[in-house]
């Protein structure tokens, strides 16, 4: 099967690794034609997300790591150890190990959070952008689509935690185990993206005073959480010392907060928590080394299984069912062009023993070529129905050995 995928994530490199494979949709492109017009790959699909960046291709040829690492890093000057170092937090799957591990990726089994369901949405972000971007093919399609909705079927079936939290819940939660209830507590919001709005929107749920950054050239089209306030993000760092909570989550390449811009607006007499929910990193990690100031990333975050044994097991018994369909399909669209050229030959074979028929049927020369047409059709569609259904009466070397001598005989029958 040729699926090849390699990636980085939370559980194999920190932060500062991760971030520099945070790919923009215009990386992404870059690198997906390049794969593509090298023949490396015939469809890409890149996922990239605040805990891991994975590049998935199809093609008859294995992904070269180096290839991706080099492409990715481009002339950034890293040291070779470090570069190394790098190397090493890569994972690389191909064929069905790839597709085991999409279908519980999608449930969330691999996530910091077990079992979120935002990793649905970005897996069909990530399906999207490459559609979009021309190079998807039938096979990832087919195989992300496949993942999406087996992990809906587990969803609906199988309760794969007690408290199915989105990354902003399980940091408010975390958040009010160390500092309290956070009813009241001023709160800024840098960034009006989906994390962004889904992080006030909890915030605002929970009681919190909570204003959010808009861009003064997207005020038209923005969307602003009920009961969530609003600064321009130009003015952020205005009134930043009567903040208790900031939170950053945007997708720029710069950071949002730096330390030489609020170490002096920032009052010395208090305490005040950063949270960091980007990737590349939105904060100055050097504002971490002022007394008054506490900072987190998503790292700090992470919950892992709450699963029970036998949950987890229903879950990969349904996943089953769906990897199979999805080999099913991989193996007939495989087949599928000796099949058609079978059929086609017993669609002519067909049309020349029934040529004197034909001109024995006394109908108009249109209707006769309609007729001709229809039966020609007929005889291919039932002949491929009958090849591709023998697979369920037969073991796979059964199978393609018939396919082979089916193949032989047609040709011979020309």
């Amino acid at each position: 099967m040729d699926i090849y995928m390699t990636g980085i994530n939370y559980n194999n490199a920190d932060i500062e690794y991760r971030e520099k494979f945070s790919l923009t949709t215009e990386q992404q492109d870059i690198i997906a034609k390049k794969l593509i017009d090298s023949k490396i790959a015939k469809g890409c699909i890149f996922l990239s997300t605040c805990n891991r960046t994975e590049l998935w291709i199809s093609g008859n040829n294995s992904l070269s790591l180096d290839f991706f690492i080099n492409e990715v890093l481009g002339d950034e000057e890293i040291d070779f150890l470090i570069k190394e170092d790098i190397k090493k937090c890569f994972i690389v799957r191909q064929g069905e190990e790839a597709v085991d591990y999409l279908l519980e990726l999608a449930c969330g089994i691999h996530s910091q959070i077990f079992g979120e369901d935002q990793i649905l949405t970005q897996l069909k972000v990530a399906t999207d952008n490459a559609r979009k971007s021309g190079y998807i093919d039938s096979i990832l399609e087919t195989l992300f689509r496949t993942a999406i909705t087996g992990a809906k079927k587990v969803k609906t079936e199988v309760i794969l935690t007690n408290k199915n939290r989105s990354l902003p819940e399980t940091i408010i939660s975390q958040l009010e185990g160390m500092y309290g209830s956070l009813k009241e507590k001023k709160c800024l919001v840098i960034g009006n993206g989906e994390m962004g709005r889904l992080m006030a929107s909890n915030l605002v749920d929970v009681g919190a005073n909570v204003e959010m950054t808009l861009r003064q050239y997207k005020k038209k089209q923005a969307i602003i959480p009920s009961g969530c306030g609003v600064v321009l993000y130009e003015e952020r760092c205005n009134g930043i010392e009567e903040k208790e909570f900031i939170f950053s989550a945007t997708r720029s390449p710069h950071y949002t907060i730096k330390r030489e811009e609020i170490s002096e607006l920032l009052n010395k007499e208090k305490m005040y928590c950063f949270i960091d929910m980007a990737l590349p990193r939105d904060i100055d990690p050097k504002i971490d080394e002022l007394s008054n100031v506490r900072l987190f990333h998503i790292d700090d975050f992470g919950v892992r299984s709450e699963c029970e044994k036998e949950d987890l097991e229903s879950a990969r018994e349904i996943l089953s069912e769906y990897k199979q369909d999805f080999i099913n399909w991989y193996q007939i669209r495989a087949l599928a062009p000796k099949v058609n050229e079978i059929s086609e030959i017993v669609g002519e074979l067909t049309h020349c023993k029934l040529t004197k028929v034909y001109k024995n049927i006394n109908i108009s020369e249109d209707d006769k070529g309609f007729l001709q047409s229809s039966v020609q059709a007929a005889t291919k569609k039932a002949v491929s129905k009958i090849i591709f259904g023998l697979r369920e009466n037969m073991d796979r070397e059964q199978y393609n050995e018939l396919l082979k001598a089916l193949e032989l005989t047609a040709n011979n029958c020309m």
